[in-house]
């Protein structure tokens, strides 16, 4: 849900200024006249006054924890109402500039589903300051629109800020293995969590656009850190928010210790990164197999000598394989998926995130774009307008994150049933045993998701390959073709210089901006590639083990 764009609204018999980007300091309130009798009883009913309680309590409990002194931090719900919609629900919020252990249930606002202040607490007398609402009101209205959240929590927490600063050029918190992962919504212990960091900035409303792209570019996360700053963290509802929130908060600390003893938070045996403060981790055993640290100081590591970075299709993958297989076998499974898994979780995050796609679609212009209905108009009509869509963005090549998740699950399905089977050429397996025995480490960077590269690495036809390798990038790293993106993969993976990365692609567009970054660069020349530029002054291979 988006707040509105317009400067003023009627809710209510109320006359309001709503929440715009101009007002991302402060939201004006206007009232022409006194809210009617009904309103007002609604506004104070038990559900309302029940969420006004639990705000000043959570805020009581987490300036303990430490995550909202100093008038810090943030917390707001949805006031829980059976008879209404998660989206028509109304919305409670906490106060900017607060001691927030000391609030009390009238100092709460309360606001529309649309972003308009419905009820704002009465002036309290010197020293306090006139009231006003939380400057994350505007984050907080986008979370709730983009994730369709019961209740998100602005925590300050010292954990939450420290393990940003740790390496300032990470985009990403990576962490395996612990048994608090489990308490994040959609993860369980083995899995790999990851969340998304974004810059700071002066003030607090000029992280919505920020902080809405880092939920477009990772839509199982439940949080984003802000470096320097805190974390966002959301939920189905209070309790879900709350119980992430303190399991990140864990997990933050965690992290940062096994950093403190040289200990690599994510790699599932936490095995040593190098030499930190002067000792090394797990009894001075290190071994340059290691994956990289998840925060990748290279100052504090031993550095590798060797590092192998793969494109996929046309290097690893034959081109025809994506094109003719996997491309086709979405296409033709897309209304099939859609119906099988239509009521699930995962399904309805995918349609969501598509419907903000097709949005902005429509607003640039593109052709092909069909309206998706509202969902009262039945099952059956929202799945033929998104299999129309989505047949438009496959057919027009399109590389879009709602699109690669939603293909990245069909492929899911197809590969479980054993539909579809990896195909690398025949000599993949075999340079990467040799690279591997060698202590090379091998990484890929792929257009399609992590997820879909796993699925086919892990169900080759030539077994499961992932032992092989020590990570995999996707487009979240940025595009292909920008030279930044090979910059940031270089600070993630923890060389010495860019030049002792060997990137291997197909794409002549890619090599030059991969050696504009300092990377050494192969270009693959394979049966389907499509034709390199005359002079283009890179060496070229036609097999892996010429390398």
């Amino acid at each position: 849900m988006e707040p509105s764009s317009s400067s003023s609204g009627s809710v209510n018999g109320s006359s309001l200024m709503v929440m715009t980007e101009s007002h991302s300091q402060s939201i004006v309130v206007q009232k022409d006249k006194a809210v009617t009798s009904m309103s007002r009883a609604y506004l104070e009913n038990k559900a309302v006054s029940d969420a006004k309680s639990l705000i000043a309590e959570l805020c009581r409990q987490f300036y303990a924890m430490g995550w909202v002194s100093g008038t810090g931090g943030s917390v707001t719900v949805k006031v829980h109402d059976d008879s209404v919609p998660r989206l028509d629900q109304l919305i409670v919020m906490s106060p900017s500039g607060f001691q927030k252990e000391r609030m009390v249930p009238e100092d709460m606002y309360v606001l529309s589903p649309d972003g308009f202040i419905l009820s704002s607490p009465a002036s309290k007398p010197y020293p306090y300051k006139p009231p006003k609402c939380t400057d994350c009101a505007l984050l907080f209205m986008k979370v709730y629109g983009m994730c369709n959240a019961g209740a998100v929590i602005h925590s300050h927490g010292m954990e939450s800020c420290l393990v940003t600063m740790i390496n300032p050029f990470l985009k990403e918190f990576r962490i395996t293995h612990m048994e608090m992962i489990k308490g994040i919504q959609g993860h369980s212990y083995s899995d790999e969590l990851v969340v998304p960091i974004i810059e700071n900035t002066s003030h607090e409303g000029e992280l919505t656009e920020p902080i809405a792209e880092a939920i477009r570019a990772y839509p199982k996360a439940t949080a984003v850190l802000v470096r320097n700053h805190g974390v966002y963290i959301w939920g189905d509802s209070w309790i879900s928010a709350k119980t992430q929130a303190e399991c990140y908060h864990y997990l933050f600390d965690a992290a940062i210790k096994l950093h403190q003893l040289g200990l690599d938070c994510s790699a599932p045996c936490h095995g040593p990164i190098g030499k930190v403060n002067g000792f090394w981790g797990s009894g001075g055993n290190f071994s340059r197999s290691f994956r990289t640290a998840a925060f990748g100081l290279d100052y504090m590591m031993e550095p590798s000598q060797h590092c192998i970075l793969l494109d996929n299709e046309g290097t690893a993958t034959p081109t025809s394989f994506i094109t003719d297989v996997l491309f086709p076998y979405a296409l033709d499974n897309v209304g099939k998926h859609l119906a099988a898994t239509y009521g699930s979780k995962e399904t309805q995050e995918d349609i969501n995130l598509l419907r903000s796609q097709i949005q902005d679609d429509f607003e640039q212009g593109v052709s092909g774009a069909v309206p998706i209905p509202p969902d009262y108009v039945g099952k059956e009509l929202v799945i033929a307008s998104l299999v129309a869509n989505v047949e438009s963005m496959m057919r027009s090549d399109r590389k879009v994150i709602a699109l690669k998740q939603l293909q990245g699950h069909i492929w899911r399905t197809g590969f479980q049933s054993n539909e579809l089977v990896g195909v690398v050429f025949d000599d993949v397996p075999e340079a990467l045993e040799r690279w591997d025995a060698s202590g090379i480490k091998v990484y890929v960077y792929s257009s399609g998701s992590r997820e879909s590269q796993q699925l086919l690495f892990a169900k080759s036809n030539y077994g499961d390959l992932r032992k092989y390798f020590c990570g995999i990038f996707d487009t979240t790293m940025g595009n292909k073709k920008e030279t930044r993106s090979y910059s940031e993969i270089f600070q993630t993976v923890g060389v010495d210089k860019p030049s002792d990365i060997l990137f291997v692609t197909n794409v002549f567009e890619e090599a030059v901006a991969a050696r504009a970054a300092g990377l050494e660069v192969i270009i693959s020349v394979r049966p389907g590639n499509g034709p390199l530029p005359e002079n283009h002054g890179f060496r070229t291979i036609k097999s892996l083990l010429e390398i």
